[in-house]
């Protein structure tokens, strides 16, 4: 299996904050700047299958994709998706529908399928008629029943790369798939809607830390970025991402150190080129975030070298 690395999470609000931010109509751009990066190939067969290993904690963090998403997992956590927290367990099977922001944590470490589909693939503009629906899954059913447990287990056995032949499997089980659920009373249709201003604000605070990863990173910053008040950011960032601001900023600031340490950079380097206060901080940020001190974990890397 191709090892998969997304980047980001994030789950959307069900309940809305009542306080009326500004500058919507600038800020509706901002959902189409925190896409997950990837390389898959933009025609040809849109279908992905990843197999990936996960311990106890974050597994995939957030990221939205145009593509739809199916979770078959081999052990038990969370999904993370729009506003709520999904638990699942062993052959359970979730859906992720195309832009929507997610991210996935573990409470068990175990093996997890993640199956993307592009709704080009399903055809939803040749099969509905009306102009703006499309499938829209839902959440979260049981694989408990032999048909649907069956149906996913054809699918992630599918050997790479897929065949000509395998191709018309894929359909085959796909199609099978959404028969069982809707012959089974799951509603698999939507028109399609608006994105909400919260999220839009809340991705461009993300691009805006992303981008800004090796300055210091003040949330009053992030918010005049946005265009909302400190306050709103801080309550919008904590339902999101279930994070506050500063937890966040530092653990992806430690994350991109991290990076860089096992790049090549010295710790005098990586300590000036993020702009840490001094060397002592960094190191004690750094163990605490991972266990181990800067210098030991680059010694362990060189000692697999």
């Amino acid at each position: 299996m191709i090892e998969y690395c997304i980047i980001m999470i994030l789950r959307n609000a069900l309940s809305v904050i009542r306080d009326e931010p500004s500058g919507k109509d600038t800020f509706m751009k901002d959902y189409f700047r925190y896409k997950e990066e990837n390389d898959r190939p933009a025609g040809g067969f849109k279908f992905y299958l990843y197999n990936i290993y996960g311990t106890v904690g974050l597994s995939v963090p957030l990221h939205w994709h145009e593509e739809i998403e199916i979770l078959y997992p081999n052990t038990e956590g969370e999904l993370i998706l729009d506003g709520s927290k999904i638990s699942f367990g062993r052959n359970d099977i979730l859906f992720v529908n195309s832009r929507q922001l997610h991210s996935t944590y573990l409470t068990k470490e175990g093996w997890a399928y993640y199956i993307l589909v592009h709704p080009d693939l399903l055809c939803a503009h040749s099969i509905f008629n009306k102009k703006n629906e499309g499938f829209h899954f839902p959440e979260k059913i049981n694989g408990d029943t032999i048909l649907c447990r069956q149906i996913m287990d054809d699918i992630v056995r599918i050997p790479a790369p897929i065949s000509d032949k395998n191709k018309f499997f894929v359909m085959n089980r796909l199609f099978g798939l959404l028969y069982y659920l809707a012959d089974n009373g799951y509603p698999i249709t939507e028109c399609e809607s608006n994105r909400t201003y919260q999220t839009g604000y809340i991705k461009g605070a993300l691009e805006y830390i992303h981008q800004n990863i090796r300055h210091k990173i003040a949330i009053r910053d992030i918010a005049d970025e946005v265009g909302i008040s400190k306050e709103y950011l801080m309550r919008l960032f904590k339902l999101y991402t279930g994070e506050t601001v500063n937890a966040y900023v530092r653990a992806r600031r430690l994350e991109a150190a991290k990076d860089d340490l096992a790049g090549g950079y010295s710790l005098t380097e990586v300590v000036y080129r993020y702009e840490y206060s001094d060397t002592a901080y960094f190191c004690r940020l750094f163990k605490k975030q991972y266990g181990v001190s800067p210098g030991k974990y680059k010694e362990k890397l060189e000692r697999k070298l």
